[in-house]
């Protein structure tokens, strides 16, 4: 314990003698003026790091309810960047993970989220379960192209009766098949 004190005290009297600065461990008013006259550290925040923050939090080894917090906050973010990530995570055998993932690909509004969803949708050895929530997610893209393909899966005769009729449930739903205006 003392040697721990020693060594503590010694890292805190090299930086001070390093500088040339003749001061005394414990004195508040030299450390009081050393925290005045040094600006404040950059604070680490924006889109950049709150993306890299979510992914670390997703991907790295973290109890099941951060993960999946975070892969779901990469959703709310809306940035593109995190659609590649967030589509490797679909092949998690947790289905907490890749319904997680789903619905971030599902939030974030672009065309390669919109592709990913239709790949999921048309993917051979993926589940039911990940083409019916892809299903349920690809409307939100709300592009003339995703209401084609939409239209397309009850007459997909590959695809499950499922996914088929989830399709056709989807169609009669949506303003435009019913003749409706956006």
């Amino acid at each position: 314990m003392r040697r721990s004190v020693c060594c503590l005290l010694l890292l805190l009297a090299v930086p001070a003698l390093a500088q040339g600065k003749p001061s005394v461990l414990g004195n508040t008013k030299d450390d009081e003026e050393e925290v005045q006259k040094k600006p404040p550290p950059a604070a680490l925040a924006g889109p950049d790091v709150a993306l890299l923050r979510g992914l670390l939090f997703a991907t790295e080894p973290n109890p099941l309810e951060v993960r999946t917090q975070a892969i779901e906050d990469l959703g709310l973010l809306g940035d593109a960047r995190a659609l590649n990530p967030l589509a490797q995570l679909i092949f998690d055998p947790n289905p907490a993970i890749w319904s997680a993932a789903l619905r971030a690909i599902g939030a974030i509004r672009n065309p390669r989220a919109e592709e990913i969803l239709s790949n999921i949708i048309r993917h051979p050895s993926l589940s039911e379960a990940h083409k019916l929530k892809a299903l349920e997610y690809l409307p939100f893209q709300n592009t003339p192209s995703a209401i084609r393909f939409i239209a397309l899966v009850p007459r997909t005769t590959s695809l499950p009766s499922g996914v088929q009729n989830l399709g056709r449930r989807i169609m009669l739903e949506l303003p435009l098949a019913r003749g409706g205006t956006q």
